[in-house]
This record gives C-alpha cells, sequence and structure tokens, in this order.
C-alpha cells in the first residue's frame, strides 16, 4: 500500500503515549477519571480501524462514557450507538453480533478518529489543548491512496479538517451535509454532531445522519 502525506507534507508522527503530557487540565482530569474509574480506559484515544480505508470520520474528542471509557472513538455512548448504525446501514462496518449491537462493530472500510485525543472536561476542548493535540491529528490525516472521502461530525471537525488541508473556512462554510473538495482525490462531507443533545432538540435525526454516510457509498460507488 502507498501512503500519501497530507496535511503540510507533515513526515509521520509520534502517536500520545497513554501518560501525554501536554496539557495540563486534561492530564489533571484524566488523574481524576483514573481515581473514579480505574477500569475504564482514560488516556488518549487512537484511531480505529484499517489504515487503507476508503472513509475516515472525524469526531471532536472522546466521550466520557465513550472513548474514553473504551479506548474506542465513538464506543459505548450514545453517539458510538448513532455512528455505529448509520456505519453498518451503508456497509462501512457491521456489528460484531447483530442480536447484541452492543457489543460493536468491526469496521470494513472505515477508520475511525478524534481531533483531540484525550477527554476533556464537559466535552469541550479549549482551543489551546486543540492546537496542542493538532500534530497527531494531522498524524491521523495521512491517507493511503485508498481514502477517498472523510466524514467532518461536528462543527470543530468541519474546521479542523479545513486548517489540515489549508483551505479557507469562508470559502467552505460549515452546514448538515455539505461536501467539500479537501484534495483533487478526497471529499470531506459535513454532518451535524451526533450527539444525544442534538437528537433530542431535534437538529438531527438517526435518518439524516445515515443520510450523509448513504450519500459517502453513492459518491465512493460513482468513482
Amino acid at each position: 500500500m502507498t501512503t500519501t502525506k497530507v496535511c503540510h507534507g507533515i513526515e509521520s508522527l509520534q502517536k500520545p503515549g497513554r501518560e501525554c503530557p501536554l496539557c495540563s487540565r486534561l492530564v489533571a482530569y484524566r488523574a481524576e477519571l483514573r481515581e473514579l474509574h480505574p477500569d475504564w480506559h482514560n488516556a488518549p484515544v487512537l484511531d480505529y480501524g484499517p489504515v487503507d480505508a476508503s472513509l475516515i470520520v472525524v469526531g471532536l474528542a472522546p466521550g466520557h462514557k465513550g472513548g474514553n471509557r473504551t479506548g474506542i472513538p465513538f464506543f459505548g455512548d450514545f453517539s458510538g450507538e448513532m455512528l455505529n448504525g448509520a456505519l453498518t446501514a451503508s456497509g462501512f462496518a457491521s456489528y460484531k453480533d447483530v442480536a447484541a449491537p452492543e457489543l460493536g462493530i468491526e469496521p470494513l472500510d472505515v477508520r475511525i478518529t478524534n481531533v483531540v485525543k484525550c477527554m476533556p472536561p464537559k466535552n469541550a476542548p479549549k482551543p489551546a489543548e486543540i492546537r496542542t493535540c493538532r500534530p497527531f491529528f494531522l498524524d491521523s490525516m495521512l491517507v493511503s491512496d485508498q481514502t477517498r472521502t472523510v466524514v467532518a461530525v461536528g462543527r470543530t471537525a468541519h474546521e479542523e479538517l479545513l486548517k489540515a488541508f489549508e483551505l479557507k473556512l469562508k470559502d467552505n462554510p460549515f452546514g448538515h451535509n455539505r461536501e467539500t473538495q479537501l484534495t483533487p482525490s478526497l471529499r470531506m462531507f459535513s454532518s451535524f454532531h451526533c450527539s444525544q443533545y442534538n437528537v433530542n432538540t431535534r437538529r438531527i435525526t438517526a435518518e439524516q445522519f445515515t443520510a450523509v454516510f448513504m450519500r459517502v457509498r453513492e459518491y465512493l460507488s460513482s468513482l
């Protein structure tokens, strides 16, 4: 497999270690969570899925009971259930056990990652933490020749992908089911976040979220 370097031509970077010390607030919160939940992951959450997947899904940061608990991005909470349903419906993943979807998915043709690798308090990383974690995010965006699409789940993911590919926000505003050509061979599909709050307030429905991934599948089939 040939790997294409993108994102300012950076070379491959080291992944954050379990004891990554770079963000003092997140380090302190990690220690607090380890005291409260010693059986949880409580560490940076790395990418999940094959490196040569056709699709990369990008979220903001690990959820409290999702990736921070399980060690897998978008797994174990409401947002994870929404994403799992969308990925399986569109054929990018399959359930480990259809009768027990809580066991999670096998990523068939998708890699899942986050802009920020550690769980932030109240699910809200500070701008400085996003900047500090950006080298690790850029490493996640070293895509293979087979990677042709990215889904940005939420506004921050959309904006960070634009920065990674040196595109201007004013020319590529965020919106649900909006498409942006990042490079001649890589297209971004943006979506409102699949959080429980957004679903409860009807900002997005499961059907609307799944429709984004069905559109990705349609696009890939046209290539």
